[in-house]
């Protein structure tokens, strides 16, 4: 945490609407610059659409790209740093994602590692062309909850709070960043922001089993495979509009079905555990301030799509640059 002088002016509460990934890293940022930051969550942890993620860094379902390339450069270089960190939950995975035959590089390309074409050859079926790169893969088990202990640990709060107006928070501080993602509708008017549904299904890593991240974006549906320790999350679905928490048994009979015939060695690899989360989706993420009529700092950090963990660290940085930028001004009136 960076320190502050004995004689350094104390930094204004900010109250931080929204307990997942985005709502934590704006927080942890914010705490490191001497805030002091509560966070406000309505859900209990793995009731967060943040512990259902796959959460493999993968722009997805999120706008606008050029502002997205920069949020997910950041949030690349601060998941590798946590990957070399004990008990993070994040490691450096091997990827390969296949390509419609006449691709060219992804437009992301610029914000992740050195990426390899596979040979013709090498190139899983059914598709002409793929790409092999290294990205951070969050288990989200263990990632989640660290997040949680490292805000606190920095001297952060956690408290668990539903809320029916921002005003609210507003009455506990000077300042609120609102990520509550989908709960912007109703906190804000949003009708821009809305659900994603995705649905995946969790099976045991077979022993001994080794084999790289595989993506395939090219269809409706997105099919995945994600490797995380003793855990294999295999995806997936992108229902727009669909606010459907339940399990479907035929979106997981779709989705066994696509892994048992492009990856035979999970065939017979056994259910642990079948999840479904909605992305907050909208078709620009919304991160930018407002000064209140009352002198209040509104930043508003939501709208990730399926990009959370991806972008999480770099809207961090820039809520925190929104937030400095606003104190410093004086207020008009």
């Amino acid at each position: 945490m960076t320190s502050q002088g004995t004689n350094a002016p104390a930094k204004p509460r900010v109250v931080v609407v929204g307990a997942g990934a985005i709502g934590l890293a704006a927080a942890i940022r914010l705490r490191e610059r001497g805030h002091d930051v509560e966070v406000w969550g309505k859900d209990e942890p793995a009731d967060t659409v943040s512990a259902v993620a796959a959460a493999i860094w993968y722009p997805f379902l999120a706008e606008p790209r050029e502002r997205v390339l920069g949020w997910a450069a950041a949030t690349f270089r601060q998941l590798a740093a946590f990957a070399n960190e004990p008990h993070s939950g994040v490691c450096m995975s091997e990827v390969v994602e296949e390509l419609a035959a006449d691709a060219g590089p992804p437009w992301w390309a610029g914000a992740a590692s050195t990426i390899e074409h596979l040979r013709a050859a090498d190139v899983p079926t059914p598709h002409g062309a793929a790409i092999r790169l290294q990205v951070p893969v969050c288990d989200t088990r263990v990632h989640f909850p660290w997040l949680r202990q490292r805000l606190q640990a920095l001297g952060g709060r956690l408290v668990r709070r539903h809320l029916q107006s921002l005003d609210e928070a507003f009455a506990a501080a000077p300042v609120v960043v609102h990520c509550s993602g989908l709960g912007a509708a109703s906190l804000c008017g949003d009708r821009d922001v809305h659900p994603v549904r995705g649905q995946v299904v969790c099976v045991r890593r077979p022993p001994g089993l080794q084999l790289p991240a595989l993506i395939d974006d090219t269809e409706a549906q997105p099919f995945y495979v994600i490797p995380r320790g003793d855990q294999i999350v295999l995806g997936g679905t992108a229902q727009a509009n669909d606010d459907n928490l339940a399990v479907d048994a035929r979106d997981t009979q779709s989705i066994l079905a696509g892994v048992e015939a492009r990856v035979p060695a999970l065939r017979s690899a056994a259910i642990e555990v079948v999840k479904v989360g909605l992305r907050p989706c909208r078709s620009q993420v919304r991160l930018e301030r407002e000064r209140r009529a009352d002198g209040g700092v509104l930043v508003h950090d939501y709208g990730h799509g399926g990009s959370g963990y991806t972008l999480s660290w770099g809207c961090a940085d820039e809520v925190v640059a929104l937030v400095a930028a606003a104190l410093a001004e004086t207020p008009a009136g």
